[in-house]
């Protein structure tokens, strides 16, 4: 049995810290995001990326900002 291919927004970040101060920041205002490796699609900023749901992909962006992380690359991918 095959699974569909699914579109998220995956957020990359300048630091690994960035990333995860990001990673707890979306997890409290209960927005469910994934760490993964960066794709190389985000650049050569931090090995590390944040999965998320296509429809949070603005609200957690804006959110981030607000709170003063910068989100240095925005993405999407297919998973599986």
């Amino acid at each position: 049995m095959t699974r569909d291919a699914r579109t998220f927004a995956a957020l990359g970040f300048s630091s690994t810290h960035d990333a995860l101060d990001a990673e707890t920041l979306l997890g409290d205002l209960g927005i469910d995001v994934v760490p993964i490796p960066a794709p190389k699609t985000v650049g050569t900023h931090c090995g590390i990326a944040l999965r998320l749901e296509l429809a949070d992909e603005d609200r957690a962006v804006t959110y981030l900002e607000t709170a003063g992380i910068v989100v240095a690359a925005r993405v999407q991918i297919e998973d599986v």
